[in-house]
């Protein structure tokens, strides 16, 4: 066994389960329920630092110009120590400096992340940002001693920073790769062409239900005589959407309350920075039929070219499976 794999069921056993693991969950719900009852500002708020509005998490962008910051100003403090030269420590300053100040929105971006994390992976993510907690202390430190022109300690303060946050970054990773957390969780069946799923009687007006094409989950939902067709298994941690919640064209999912318009599934709120899966719907002989949507406009689906922001549903559930 590995050096690698030893340390990795060592994290196991202290953060990925047990009592950790139960609180670090119990504090992501808390403060995903303060989120949610904030109102809808504070979701906006938190659906730019999630990266809705990129289509991908916020969070790993931000990530890189912290750990650059920093990790190229260690390298021009040593070269500050092995040349003498002032530009190189000038350009260490600046660069501690930088990555320090970057690490605040870094933060408040994982802090929304961790807020609607997946459940298994809750003890990691909590251990990631405890982390980086130390790492932004000791980095902080670090400017405070270049201000009192203590280059030797605030060397060291980063030297220690850099190696809580090279830990952290393992972590992050482990989380990505292993754990699947902000990675696109939905489904996306393998049709080529229209496809039968049920009968046009047994689906009821404004009921959330799922069928199954192309090996895969669809969501089907008749709104009058329209009828959309998204894909079932939430983008965000694969919660199921046809549990879940609707206004309007809207759908919640039930693990997480990211919120999909189902006439196109785009995200309406986070924290799903995808879109689901969207399907073009027709009926034929009694039939309802769907093969993946390529932009034509078909009987019995209405395109919509915009999406409301002002969903007021209920807060659904929060545990996830």
């Amino acid at each position: 066994m590995t050096t690698i794999q030893e340390m990795r069921q060592q994290f196991d056993s202290l953060i990925g389960e047990g009592e950790f693991q139960q609180v670090s969950a119990d504090v992501s719900q808390y403060l995903r329920e303060k989120l949610l009852e904030a109102g809808e500002e504070t979701r906006e708020a938190a659906d730019i630092l999630h990266g809705k509005h990129l289509g991908h998490p916020l969070h790993p962008v931000l990530t890189d110009l912290t750990i650059g910051g920093w990790t190229l100003g260690i390298f021009f403090d040593v070269l500050a120590f092995i040349t003498g030269a002032s530009w190189a420590r000038k350009s260490a300053n600046m660069l501690i400096g930088f990555g320090t100040l970057s690490a605040i929105p870094t933060a408040l971006a994982g802090l929304a992340d961790y807020s609607a994390i997946k459940k298994d992976a809750a003890g990691y993510a909590a251990a990631h940002g405890i982390l980086n907690g130390v790492a932004f202390f000791c980095f902080a430190a670090s400017v405070v001693a270049r201000f009192k022109r203590n280059s030797v300690a605030a060397f060291f303060l980063a030297l220690f920073g850099s190696g809580f946050s090279t830990l952290s970054a393992w972590l992050g990773g482990d989380m990505v790769y292993r754990h699947r957390v902000g990675i696109d969780h939905s489904q996306k069946a393998g049709l080529d062409d229209w496809a039968a799923v049920m009968t046009e009687n047994e689906l009821e007006n404004n009921t959330l239900t799922s069928v199954e094409a192309g090996n895969q989950q669809i969501l089907l939902y008749r709104n009058g005589d329209e009828i959309y067709a998204i894909g079932a298994v939430c983008s965000h941690a694969g919660g199921p959407l046809e549990e879940g919640s609707v206004n309007d064209t809207c759908v919640e999912c039930p693990w997480h309350q990211s919120i999909f318009d189902m006439r196109d599934g785009q995200v309406v709120h986070g924290p799903s920075t995808f879109n689901q899966p969207r399907y073009s719907v027709r009926t034929r002989n009694g039939q309802i039929e769907i093969k993946p949507w390529t932009g034509e406009a078909t009987s019995g689906q209405q395109d919509s070219a915009s999406f409301s922001n002002g969903y007021k549903g209920e807060v659904a559930n929060l545990e996830e499976a």
